[in-house]
């Protein structure tokens, strides 16, 4: 079975209609989107995180899973995935060598996929705006599409960014702040990543894993996994029960130029352009240093939502991301004691502490 029909049988099975959808960005990659539709009603787009799926949303069941929470209340569920994650690997045109086809970052999913999908929607179901929900990255690309085409924010009504990942001035992330140390050395950076694409077990993960994981939990495949060694993992609140669905939906795939635009951020007061050093900033920026996005074009009303045992999302860090945004209804911190990145698709608390907090913001805007 062609993989991208595979979690639209997931859904089904729970007794939940579905659809798999193919959009195709205007630089050549062709995205799947799937669907639980409820024609007519109003549409919500959930935009997963790096090494990411759209199974972030179903993976927890009906119960929790953000996706069939949405569509009991009724909402016509939308989930992209982006470019070089299992089910978005098709391309449009001549077939790239895998050199050229994973030279992306995040900045290409905001300028690209994200205004695709959002074009997609509007135009098959007929309104004018949509709500955004995206989860660390899914963020991420949010405000790099207003930055480059900031059209597009006027086309949703309001963005809720969990766990958003934008400034990393004091991200606690270890392997972001061990890759940055390998600035202008893209070649070993690829060979520690397991090539342009990240490979699910790199030589980082038994450099790193040993000094995040405690003894009881190294044996855990959920600490073997490239995400969480590298975003931190909270298992206070994890069901362990859900290890082997967990991990059988995690690195889901993504480009080594991803990560180091990441790594690039990493200490640094700027949310800005891929860095490609001094001389091939003044070809492609025509500047030295790389562009910095521009925040304040996110005209779109944003909800911030965040966790004080997050690596990627600092107070000072959230608080510069808000200061920034010229219309932000609210920044809240999710209350539990190290509520962390994962906790915001994991948690087996996630429905009280999060989701219904999203629904309420939801639920308040006007038609759009």
């Amino acid at each position: 079975m062609t993989p991208y029909y595979r979690q639209a049988n997931l859904i089904e099975k729970y007794g939940y209609p579905s659809e798999t959808n193919f959009v195709n960005s205007d630089d050549g990659y062709k995205l799947c989107l799937h669907r639980i539709p409820r024609p007519g009603a109003k549409p919500v787009l959930l935009v997963h995180g790096l090494m990411s799926s759209s199974a972030s949303w179903v993976e927890l069941g009906p119960k929790n899973g953000l996706a069939y929470i949405l569509y009991r209340k009724g909402y016509d569920v939308w989930m992209l995935n982006t470019r070089g994650n299992k089910y978005s690997r098709e391309q449009t045109g001549p077939r790239r060598k895998p050199r050229k086809y994973w030279d992306f970052s995040f900045h290409e999913i905001g300028k690209y996929d994200v205004p695709a999908a959002i074009d997609f929607i509007l135009k098959r179901t007929n309104k004018r705006k949509l709500q955004y929900i995206g989860h660390s990255q899914g963020s991420t690309v949010f405000f790099v599409m207003c930055s480059e085409k900031p059209n597009y924010a006027h086309k949703v009504q309001l963005m809720q960014a969990l766990s958003p990942t934008v400034y990393l001035q004091e991200n606690r992330s270890p392997v972001l702040k061990f890759l940055s140390m390998f600035k202008g050395k893209y070649s070993m950076l690829l060979n520690l990543l397991g090539g342009y694409e990240i490979s699910s077990k790199t030589k980082l993960i038994e450099q790193f894993r040993q000094h995040i994981c405690s003894t009881s939990e190294l044996a855990s495949k959920i600490c073997a996994i490239f995400d969480f060694v590298l975003c931190g993992f909270d298992w206070k609140s994890f069901n362990k029960t859900l290890t082997p669905i967990v991990a059988a939906h995690a690195s889901q795939g993504a480009s080594a130029k991803q990560v180091y635009h990441y790594a690039q951020l990493q200490g640094d007061q700027n949310f800005q352009h891929f860095d490609h050093g001094p001389v091939l900033n003044r070809v492609r920026y025509e500047s030295s240093a790389p562009p910095v996005y521009n925040l304040s074009l996110t005209t779109s009303k944003v909800v911030i939502h965040h966790g004080g045992g997050d690596w990627l999302g600092s107070d000072s860090d959230v608080n510069r991301l808000q200061q920034s945004l010229p219309n932000l209804v609210e920044s809240r911190k999710v209350n539990y004691n190290g509520f962390s990145h994962f906790d915001f698709t994991l948690s087996k608390d996630v429905r009280p502490l999060v989701y219904s907090h999203v629904l309420r913001h939801l639920s308040v805007q006007l038609p759009g």
